[in-house]
């Protein structure tokens, strides 16, 4: 999964150009929900019970999660304070619109575009969280659909820090937001590169005048795992 599209669910024509889109996540084949409005980890207890009873006996653990996880104050506070950790949970979303409101904050960005301390305190806590989960670290949406060099900058940034994917409000977006969180030929030229040495040699190696160790190898390993 590298994006995900909202879709308002009252619009005919929206629903329409989203199945057009190429939002990674049905190409990939999963069935599932997003939570949102989370309070914490113990609401997606309490939504994979519920699924449990009415999920097919053929589908029994199937149908996964994913929360947006920073749109009130108790939940972007629990994702440092308790694990995350659930069978059905795919991965944990972040945004910064829900949670303007719920802290009172007038903007969640400065002059200069960027996210404010609050904000880009519940970022980094969805990305570590969910990375401590091994579940998908989602990045929030970018509001502005027509500013398309923003978004890339921001998406390379979202991949550069960590996340695997980021949120869509519009069609428009999602080949920008696959561009970027798919490997570029040198990167995967340079992973090939890496998993090559470390197979000659399970310590440390060097490679072009630099040290690289097990950090690296498993870089890498993502990397070429990576769909292209």
């Amino acid at each position: 999964m590298r994006s995900l599209l909202f879709v308002p669910g009252n619009s005919a024509k929206m629903i329409a150009k989203a199945e057009a889109s190429g939002a990674a996540v049905i190409p990939a084949g999963p069935d599932g929900v997003v939570l949102p409005k989370s309070i914490g980890p113990e609401d997606v207890v309490r939504l994979g019970d519920m699924i449990a009873r009415f999920e097919p006996v053929s589908r029994k653990g199937m149908t996964k999660i994913i929360v947006v996880c920073t749109e009130t104050a108790a939940s972007t506070l629990s994702l440092g304070a308790k694990p995350w950790t659930h069978p059905r949970l795919a991965g944990l979303m972040w945004g910064g619109e829900d949670l303007s409101a719920a802290i009172g904050a007038t903007a969640n960005r400065n002059e200069h575009g960027h996210y404010t301390g609050p904000f880009a305190l519940a970022r980094n806590l969805c990305l570590l969280a969910a990375r401590a989960a091994d579940v998908t670290p989602i990045d929030a949406v970018y509001t502005d659909f027509r500013d398309s060099e923003g978004l890339s900058r921001e998406a390379n940034a979202a991949r550069r820090d960590g996340f695997s994917a980021k949120a869509a409000i519009h069609p428009a977006q999602v080949d920008i937001i696959n561009r970027s969180f798919t490997p570029t030929e040198a990167e995967r030229a340079w992973a090939q590169r890496v998993i090559d040495a470390f197979s000659a040699n399970k310590g440390v190696v060097q490679l072009d005048g630099v040290m690289l160790d097990a950090p690296h190898l498993t870089q890498a390993r993502r990397i070429m795992t990576s769909p292209k």
